[in-house]
């Protein structure tokens, strides 16, 4: 099996001097599971800084393409929303955008959504609420799993402690293995990875 980390960059793993972000943590605890995983599970991180859900609608198709191999499924793990503020894409865009994007992901193979987390600016963090809550009723709509990361780690000392270690919006290496914690312990997720 193919899967494709598609995202913004806390999926690219942005402010963790350990270079694995959340995904390759999760990464590491399947392959720590199951050696030989390693060479039967191919995990692409799609990651990239900067990307709005506008933005990541508009690639995904051709960079996962590209990694479609013959006779191998294709799963998708979507996660942006935090580099929608900067760029003001309105909520109703970003809706209609995912909306698309997980119907056709969906027809292609298993595809999963996370929200994205909170940020420790007031402003920051209450715009990632509304666009997370909204792409998350777009996976109820669509009966795709979604992810509410923004609760349990607004919750989280030891996270918000992270983010003010970074930049505000990502956090250090800490704060990423919490993200693989709990990511870690979802089914939708554990399941493709085989946790």
């Amino acid at each position: 099996m193919v899967i494709c980390f598609v995202g913004d960059s806390t999926v690219q793993g942005i402010g963790d001097a350990q270079a694995l972000g959340w995904v390759g943590r999760l990464a590491q605890a399947s392959f720590a599971l199951a050696p030989n995983r390693a060479t039967a599970l191919t995990l692409c991180n799609l990651g990239l800084r900067g990307d709005s859900s506008v933005r990541v609608a508009a690639r995904w198709q051709e960079e996962t393409a590209r990694r479609t191999r013959p006779g191998e499924d294709m799963a998708f793990v979507f996660s942006f929303g935090a580099a929608d503020r900067p760029q003001q894409v309105p909520v109703q865009d970003a809706a209609s955008s995912v909306k698309r994007m997980l119907r056709e992901a969906a027809s292609l193979g298993r595809t999963v959504f996370i929200a994205p987390p909170p940020s420790s600016d007031p402003a920051w963090a209450a715009r990632n609420r509304e666009l997370g809550l909204a792409l998350l009723a777009v996976c109820d709509e669509l009966g795709v799993p979604g992810y509410d990361l923004f609760t349990p780690l607004s919750a989280s000392k030891g996270y918000m402690d992270a983010l003010a270690a970074g930049d505000a919006i990502h956090p250090d290496a800490g704060g990423y293995a919490e993200i693989a914690g709990l990511l870690a312990a979802w089914p939708p997720l554990a399941d493709l990875l085989g946790l």
